[in-house]
């Protein structure tokens, strides 16, 4: 049910991503990088709705992606691509990490900008939620200040939202002339290998082209994949677009599966490849140990242990088997 527009219900952010995913409770997902004192006296001096009438609800914000819509904070807004008809399909755990942009009935638009993009549609809690285009708003759990654009791209499936009400990708930003950092980064990304060797915390790890860890998840047994729906919006599969073995990449090690969607998914040794959403940045370890059943993927194409060392992984792998039955037959296994 959409409603008139007027005023906001802003969200209080966590300051921490914290994100269950499809493997049971995760390890603690680190906080962003705190702002200033100066910046987080301002986002901390956001009115609340019951005190202050007629505050809007979203407004026009300067990124490294071009203008972008924001919040009242000043925070970049996103749109979730498996939303469908202006329906928020994010929920429990995930809107936790990706918050809705919650409205009252009286909520407003900021002006510059077409209020006859925006509409609110009711959430299944009966909260409003402001929605651009055909698109439900959200912010992102790790952007911690104004221009912070951490979500972009979030397992393919996360992008910030213009103020046309059209969500942002990074080949739209540079046709639209993103700022030149962006173009370049853009760039870079196309050229360099879909993965690469990176550092962490456990020591090397295979890592995506931004640099983000990737895992294997111990219940794709015979090196099928098994994590779909919302299991692959948490854990996002690392997806190829040939048979082939991307160029760059040792061919003893990597190889590439077809996904149960009929996508292509690259794996390392026997673990199909997947990113995790609660991790923002290269070196991010977030996932390591989810559930018991997801861990950083090495170099070889093994799974680092628990302990940090690729030897334990071993043992892990050849137990996959026995414990992926186990696992399968409890949901909260994945």
């Amino acid at each position: 049910m959409f409603t008139p527009r007027r005023s906001l219900i802003p969200l209080t952010m966590a300051g921490a991503l914290v994100l269950a995913a499809c493997g049971g409770d995760p390890a603690p997902i680190a906080a962003p990088a705190e702002a200033d004192d100066a910046e987080q006296a301002e986002v901390a001096a956001a009115p609340a709705a019951d005190d202050v009438a007629n505050i809007v609800a979203v407004t026009a914000g300067d990124t490294d992606l071009g203008e972008v819509l924001v919040g009242v904070d000043g925070r970049t807004l996103y749109g979730f691509t498996n939303d469908v008809d202006a329906t928020s399909a994010c929920y429990g755990t995930c809107a936790e990490a990706w918050p809705p942009v919650i409205v009252g009935d009286d909520w407003d638009v900021a002006p510059g900008l077409d209020s006859g993009i925006f509409n609110a549609v009711a959430r299944d809690d009966g909260q409003l939620q402001l929605v651009a285009g055909k698109w439900p708003l959200y912010y992102f759990a790790g952007d911690a200040i104004p221009g912070d654009i951490n979500g972009q791209g979030s397992g393919d499936v996360w992008f910030a939202v213009g103020t046309d009400g059209i969500l942002i990708t990074d080949a739209e930003a540079a046709a639209d002339g993103g700022s030149d950092a962006a173009n370049d980064d853009a760039a870079a990304a196309a050229d360099a290998a879909p993965v690469s060797v990176g550092s962490t915390s456990l020591g090397d790890a295979l890592v995506d082209a931004d640099g983000l860890t990737l895992y294997g998840f111990l219940t794709d047994s015979e090196g099928l994949p098994t994590c779909d729906d919302a299991c692959a919006d948490a854990w996002p599969p690392v997806i190829v677009d040939s048979t082939d073995v991307p160029a760059g990449l040792d061919p003893e090690v990597f190889s590439v599966v077809e996904r149960n969607d009929g996508s292509l998914q690259l794996k390392a040794g026997a673990w199909p490849l997947y990113l995790f959403a609660g991790d923002a940045a290269p070196g991010d370890v977030n996932g390591q140990g989810s559930g018991d059943v997801w861990f950083v993927a090495a170099p070889d194409g093994s799974l680092i242990g628990a302990g940090g060392s690729s030897d334990e992984s071993s043992s892990a792998a050849t137990d996959a088997d026995a414990s992926s039955n186990e696992a399968a037959e409890d949901d909260e296994g994945y």
